[in-house]
Order: structure tokens, then C-alpha cells, then sequence
């Protein structure tokens, strides 16, 4: 007979053949009970043991780590960085004008604009009505009216507008409300005043026409002369209004006016009205046909010109070549 050590050596083996030699070893072959209900309470002393080898551990939950919080980006549009001059009044009708004043008597008003170049002539820090009228909008609260001043040539638009050193001064009188650097003021008590990327602008809130009338009014005043040295310098200068959301910014409708800043309006006006007008004057030789006709009359006439000047001239006088004197001979 096995040894009991053994016997509880093999009670754990699986091979079927010492399980029944050991059914025989301890005369358990020919009793009815069952082998395994006889064997369920009987625990080897290295079962834990062996289990622990056989089995593997529970894994221990690993803490995932908390990924952390993403900031919030506020995305926004990205500005064009060359401006748009081109007027679009967009689905609102949105146009621009400038409005007169009735002049008092024996005075002039203190600035011109010419309708047929939208071109402007004012004087520095003279309040100038500009009108708006627009279409089709439900709210006008939620609109706003921005307006940038821009240079007109296309090698100094991407040029920011500056004050010179001068007016920038703080004792400047044009200065009395702040905003130094803004060339373009307007008169309103919600106007607001930004810097992006060097541009200074003014927006005010869009409001709804006064009884009466078909348009709504905002004064703009300009604090720096055209021919400021060290500022504007002699550029032309362009006031771009745009309509545009106030949530988003995004533009609905865009009317650009030419300005001139100078000390004396109406002679300036006057002097380019003038220049227009002689160069309105002037022929043009558009059509193919008249330029071709131009072309022969001038070769009918130098042609003319060469035949009168060959018969009045006088014929050519016969030239006279000097002889050498003949030296006598001596014999």
C-alpha cells in the first residue's frame, strides 16, 4: 500500500490511473459511494499554494489618469489683410451719403462733398452728417456701422492710418476726449473705439430712422489734415463704412467715401472740379477709325509741307575750288 504522503500527493494528480490504484491501495473499489463526494472535504495542505502558482493574480485596476482640461478657443474670423474699397450694398441696401447743411447767411458751410466722385472736403474736427439708409432689417440693434479709414493707393493700403506728432499731443485741443490716435471721431454716445493690427477704427449701434425721415444720421469728425507730415502726408485717403453683426462682426454691406482734410474746402473743390472738367474737354481718339484718320491727315500734311519747302528753296550755289598758283619756269 501507498504511503499516505503519497497518497495525498497523487489525490492531485490528474492522471486517471493512479486514481484508481489508489481506489485499490485503500479498498475503496468496490463500495457504492461516490469517489468524488467522498473526496470533496478533503483539501490537500498545498493547495493554496499550488493555486497560487497555477493561477495568475487578479490584475489590481490601474487608476486611469484624468486627461486634462481643454481650454476653450475662441475662433476668431480672420481678417483679410489687404482692405476692400469696393462699394456692396449686400442684401440690405445698404448706402452711404453726406448730407447738406443749410448754410448760413453770408457763410459757407465748413465742408463739400461731391456726389459724382463720393468725394469729400471738410475741415479738421468739423462735425460732417453722414446718412445711411438700409432695407429688410428686423433688429437693428443687433447691427452695427464701423468705420476705417484707408489709404486709396495700392502700394501704401496696407499702411495703417496714423495721427501725426503733432496733433497727437495731448495738448492738442483735438484731443480734449481721448483717442489720440484715431484719425476718425464720431459724434455719439455709444461709439466705440478699436485697435486691430494697427487699424483704428470707430463702430456705433445701428438705430432705427427718425419719424419722418428715410435715413439714419451719424457725425464723423476728422482729426488730422492730408498734408500732416509724419501722418497721412499727402495720401489719399479713404473712409470705408461697413454694416456688419455685432455678436459676430461678420459684414453685411460695405460703402466706401474719399476724404480730403484740408484748411480751405471749397477752393479745393473748386480746383479739382476745375481739372475734371478740362480733362472732360479734351478729345478722344477711342475709335480705330478717327485714329487711322488722324494718322493719314498728318502724313498728308508732312508730305504737303516737304513739297512747298523743296520749291521755294533757292537753287544751290556752284562751290568754288582753289587752285594752286602756277610758279613761272626759269630756264
Amino acid at each position: 500500500m501507498t504511503s499516505s504522503l503519497d497518497s495525498s500527493l497523487l489525490l492531485f494528480s490528474p492522471d486517471d490511473e493512479v486514481l484508481e490504484q489508489v481506489k485499490v491501495d485503500i479498498g475503496f473499489q468496490n463500495l457504492s459511494q461516490d469517489w468524488d463526494s467522498y473526496m470533496d472535504p478533503v483539501e490537500h495542505p498545498l493547495k493554496e499554494h499550488q493555486l497560487s502558482e497555477l493561477e495568475p493574480a487578479p490584475a489590481e485596476a490601474k487608476e486611469e489618469p484624468t486627461p486634462p482640461a481643454q481650454k476653450q478657443v475662441s475662433v476668431q474670423p480672420v481678417a483679410n489683410s489687404v482692405p476692400v474699397l469696393d462699394g456692396w450694398p449686400g442684401v440690405h441696401q445698404f448706402q452711404v451719403t453726406v448730407r447738406r447743411r443749410p448754410e448760413q447767411a453770408g457763410r459757407q458751410l465748413p465742408y463739400v462733398y461731391s456726389a459724382d466722385g463720393a468725394k469729400l472736403y471738410t475741415d479738421m474736427m468739423v462735425a460732417v452728417p453722414f446718412s445711411f439708409t438700409y432695407s429688410g432689417v428686423a433688429d437693428p440693434s443687433a447691427l452695427r456701422i464701423r468705420a476705417l479709414p484707408i489709404y486709396r493707393e495700392s502700394h501704401h493700403i496696407q499702411t495703417p492710418v496714423r495721427r501725426c506728432a503733432i496733433h497727437r499731443e495731448p495738448q492738442d485741443p483735438s484731443n480734449d476726449t481721448g483717442h489720440m490716435m484715431h484719425v476718425v471721431r464720431a459724434d455719439h454716445h455709444h461709439a466705440s473705439y478699436h485697435v486691430e493690427q494697427e487699424r483704428c477704427s470707430v463702430t456705433v449701434p445701428l438705430e432705427a430712422p427718425e419719424p419722418g425721415t428715410d435715413h439714419y444720421q451719424v457725425l464723423f469728425k476728422f482729426a488730422c489734415m492730408n498734408t500732416c507730415v509724419g501722418g497721412i502726408n499727402r495720401r489719399r485717403l479713404m473712409l470705408v463704412l461697413t454694416l456688419e453683426e455685432r455678436a459676430s462682426g461678420r459684414t453685411l454691406g460695405r460703402q466706401a467715401v474719399e476724404v480730403k482734410v484740408c484748411r480751405c474746402p471749397h477752393r479745393d473743390w473748386r480746383a479739382d472740379e476745375k481739372r475734371k472738367g478740362s480733362e472732360q474737354a479734351q478729345p478722344k481718339a477711342d475709335d480705330p477709325a478717327m485714329y487711322r484718320y488722324l494718322v493719314e491727315a498728318r502724313e498728308s500734311l508732312l508730305r504737303y509741307r516737304r513739297s512747298v519747302l523743296a520749291e521755294q528753296a533757292p537753287p544751290a550755289p556752284l562751290s568754288r575750288q582753289d587752285t594752286a598758283p602756277v610758279k613761272p619756269e626759269y630756264r
